[in-house]
């Protein structure tokens, strides 16, 4: 018993130590930004890295598609870990930010569960400039089925006495009262009709994020350039299939939730400079549209929300489902009316094995990155074949 105690004793020292190294670490960088909500966390972090290096030694800490970090010489290394993520890592983030003398410290937000952000905001990286980029339809099984319960957990990043950005058209709705309570200063990126898309939403809050911590105009633009963008991200690829059909590939699978994915394909059809056509199942100026979804087997929800917001809207586009447990996907979305639903394996993924696609396909990767679709963008970006940044 008497060890026992001990032990317990030890832990706790343990655990005040922490704390309190951790907070001297946090106090030595001229701010700390910590970006959370549901759709561009990781494009959000990589534009206010750029802005602010112009500047500042920046350290930043990415999930994204893999976690990385850029560190303050503005090398990028990925993030190991020995086990399964959690939110202790940003305690390590934290210290290895202030030993490489840091100015600002970016990190985006881990945790999914609301209580699990609350302590990471509060107790661990306790961000005086908080983002949240947006509220969308995701995750709903851990924040809720409506956008008012997703902004709700939301919300536990938001900071005492801070300052909160969100390109949200509802920000002030969702989040407007919950600052004023907390004596934090809410400010509003929101884009006009030309702005359309989850990638000027990230830009504005980079350049208003940029602009408080005294970054100009011309420094801004100056560093679009040099954004670090996660791995694929919109990216659209001359593909060839295993048939030999010359097609275009849209890299749409780290967009995650229906919205994000409906705004970023408009967008990139936008940015092709083709218009829609009226016709069920073809894309921009009459050329046919397919989808690829790739399903997670521990992500049934964002099948289940595709089915739901997205499917709906594009029946008459053929749909192919890879990735562990994609017959539940396709359950769901011949429920939802899509009459073209097609399960491929892995290698017909990778190989891009797409029976009967006609010249010029335009082929949107949906869904999730993890599992083979990640494979196959690992290989499109290796062979570097006539890739099209958007």
């Amino acid at each position: 018993m008497p060890l026992l105690f001990l032990l317990i004793i030890l832990w706790f020292s343990y655990l005040l130590l922490e704390a309190y190294l951790n907070r001297k670490y946090l106090a030595s960088f001229r701010a700390v930004i910590h970006v959370n909500g549901i759709r561009g966390k990781t494009s959000t972090c990589r534009a206010i890295d750029a802005a602010l290096r112009t500047r500042y030694r920046v350290f930043t800490k990415t999930t994204g598609t893999d976690a990385a970090v850029i560190d303050v010489s503005g090398i990028e290394h990925p993030v190991r870990r020995l086990g399964p993520a959690n939110i202790h890592e940003q305690l390590r983030m934290i210290r290895r930010a202030h030993k490489e003398g840091a100015e600002i410290l970016i990190l985006e937000c881990m945790a999914v569960n609301p209580v699990l952000q609350k302590t990471a905001q509060e107790q661990i990286v306790r961000g005086s400039i908080c983002v949240i980029t947006n509220v969308r339809y995701d995750h709903v099984f851990e924040m809720g089925d409506t956008k008012e319960e997703i902004a709700s957990a939301l919300s536990a990043v938001i900071p005492e006495h801070g300052v909160l950005v969100t390109a949200d058209p509802l920000g002030e709705t969702y989040f407007g009262d919950a600052c004023r309570r907390k004596g934090t200063e809410l400010v509003l990126c929101l884009p006009d009709e030309n702005e359309a898309g989850t990638a000027a939403e990230n830009e504005l809050i980079a350049r208003a994020v940029s602009r408080r911590l005294g970054i100009t105009e011309e420094e801004f633009l100056r560093s679009r350039s040099r954004v670090q963008e996660d791995f694929g991200v919109r990216r659209i690829y001359d593909v060839t299939t295993s048939e030999g059909i010359p097609c275009r590939f849209l890299n749409l699978f780290s967009a995650n939730d229906p919205e994000s994915t409906h705004t970023n394909l408009d967008d990139a059809l936008g940015r092709m400079k083709k218009l829609p056509a009226d016709s069920p199942g073809e894309g921009p100026a009459g050329v046919p549209l397919v989808f690829l979804y790739n399903h997670r087997a521990d992500r049934p929800d964002r099948a289940l929300l595709f089915a739901r917001h997205f499917i709906p809207q594009y029946l008459g586009v053929p749909v192919y489902l890879s990735g562990e447990g994609a017959s539940l996907a396709g359950r769901m979305f011949r429920k939802a009316g899509a009459g073209d639903v097609r399960v491929l394996g892995k290698q017909d993924v990778t190989d891009l094995n797409i029976p009967g696609l006609l010249p010029g396909t335009l082929i949107a990767g949906i869904g999730n990155i993890k599992g083979p679709a990640f494979d196959l963008i690992l290989k499109l970006e290796q062979t570097k074949g006539n890739r099209e940044d958007e």
